[in-house]
């Protein structure tokens, strides 16, 4: 149900703001030990001519074994190169900052090159492939050096491999040697953290020694404003750099002591993860999640802004470009429904070529019910606050009819019944499992109460021992605490 209520203002408690207070200036004084490398004055092969780059990149360590693969790189590195030498700039990293590619996120900056080669008499056939292989190699071989956040809107699938060849080959071997150390399923967590470390030399410079505590951080802060996820597979990078050795002595043990797994995201920072081109409706975005966030907890704060920014106005953006009022063409509102009933992500096959693939949105009438309750709540305070609300306040392009939910109720029931039936043949094999687990542990526990402290306890592989700490002694200041005689193992 559409809740139509102008949403009141909250008077935050003065002591969660000292204890935020108190965080910001801890994790303040901390950045200021350690902070990231600036990006520098132009260094010197971003300052090289155009024939002494393509020498340079066109000889080893830069020559990839595969022929094909050899070919494409040297195709891409002259085509690119081509393309940056029209714009204007005294290095190549102000000719790439000028030609606007880090606008386009992900893969879609080929495009700008693609319609500048077709202008100028290239032959398309390879182009669209070339031009991320020439772009790879110009970021390995230390000419462009892209902005984080551009960088982590893109997947990087040969990056660490590239940057181990052509920039650092100790310092990855040496990566490599701690991640065959561990064990094999953290195999995975290994080569995300090597894409995440190429990614920092990618935009830096330098090698993996070179690395520093604030460069790591200021990684970790610009994957949060992107939107890129990853869990623990975000700050594993730190951990493994700091095994070998890089940081010194006084870092962290780890990056959350810089405060990134405690504080929330402020609605700014919650709107900006998606670039919206707009400044009027960012603004208006802004404006409303901070009107109802008195009412909500931060999780619920987040997905509405998910879905405002992200599902939402994005997407018109990526529709109808250009676009700075709510009161949507029809055509765009129908592709905009009809895309957002889609969901698609990237797989890469056994073959290792990566396939776009898509699925049905099953929560698709939620998210349309938070964009018309968005409409709603806006033509519900323009009529108390017409100054300003006023102006954003135009119909709902989504319908009541759109958003009853009856048959995804139904579905919803028939996909759990169907679950159901597909489970209940293994239940008898389920219990057996979890009552010879319950019996197998009872076992366990009897024979490591009648093992001496510090023997090993008979039938358990690989052999436990029971620990041999003393029992606590009770003390005058409460009441006696009853240990079991379990000890420990």
């Amino acid at each position: 149900m559409t809740n139509l209520v102008k949403h009141s203002t909250r008077t935050p408690l003065k002591i969660a703001n000292a204890t935020a207070e108190q965080t910001q200036a801890r994790n303040g004084q901390l950045r200021g030990r350690f902070p990231p490398r600036p990006p520098g004055s132009p260094w010197l092969h971003t300052t090289q001519p155009l024939d002494e780059i393509l020498r340079r990149l066109t000889a080893p360590p830069f020559l990839p074994a595969a022929n094909g693969t050899r070919a494409g790189r040297r195709r891409g590195v002259t085509k690119v190169l081509r393309w940056l030498s029209s714009l204007p700039g005294d290095t190549w990293q102000e000719r790439w900052k000028a030609s606007g590619a880090e606008d386009r996120p992900g893969a879609a900056w080929v495009e700008i090159p693609l319609q500048w080669l077709r202008e100028h008499g290239s032959s398309p056939s390879h182009d669209r492939e070339d031009l991320p292989s020439g772009l790879l190699t110009l970021i390995c071989g230390d000419v462009i050096r892209p902005g984080l956040p551009w960088m982590l809107t893109r997947t990087h699938r040969y990056l660490a491999s590239a940057m181990a060849d052509t920039r650092d080959t100790d310092g990855f071997a040496r990566l490599h040697q701690l991640a065959a150390a561990g064990p094999a399923s953290s195999r995975k967590d290994a080569r995300i953290a090597a894409t995440r470390i190429a990614t920092i030399l990618a935009c830096k410079g330098g090698t993996i020694d070179e690395i520093t505590v604030g460069d790591c951080v200021e990684l970790v802060d610009t994957q949060r404003q992107v939107h890129a996820r990853g869990g623990q597979k975000k700050v594993d990078f730190y951990l493994r750099l700091r095994d070998l050795k890089v940081f010194p002595e006084d870092a962290p043990a780890t990056i959350r002591a810089f405060g990134l797994a405690l504080g929330q995201l402020s609605i700014e920072r919650l709107v900006d993860r998606y670039r919206i081109r707009c400044r009027p409706v960012r603004d208006l975005l802004v404006d409303y999640l901070r009107e109802r966030q008195p009412s909500l907890d931060f999780a619920s704060l987040d997905a509405i802004s998910r879905t405002l920014a992200g599902l939402f106005w994005a997407r018109i953006e990526a529709l109808d470009p250009g676009i700075d009022t709510l009161r949507l063409p029809s055509a765009v509102a129908r592709a905009w429904k009809e895309d957002l009933k889609v969901k698609k992500r990237t797989v890469t096959g056994l073959d290792g070529k990566t396939v776009e693939v898509s699925s049905p949105r099953l929560n698709a009438k939620d998210e349309l019910m938070r964009v018309r309750a968005f409409y709603l709540d806006i033509a519900q305070w323009a009529a108390e606050e017409p100054a300003r609300w006023g102006l954003w306040a135009v119909p709902c392009p989504i319908s009541d009819d759109e958003i009853h939910k009856g048959k995804e109720r139904k579905r919803r029931k028939a996909r759990m019944d169907q679950r159901t039936r597909e489970r209940l043949p293994v239940l008898p094999i389920l219990i057996s499992a979890a009552d010879r687990r319950r019996r197998t542990a009872a076992d366990l526990l009897q024979a490591a109460r009648s093992t001496e402290p510090g023997a090993v306890i008979p039938g358990t592989d690989p052999a436990l021992r029971r620990a041999s700490r003393p029992r606590p002694q009770a003390t005058s200041s409460g009441p006696r605490k009853r240990t079991a005689d379990t000890g420990g193992t």
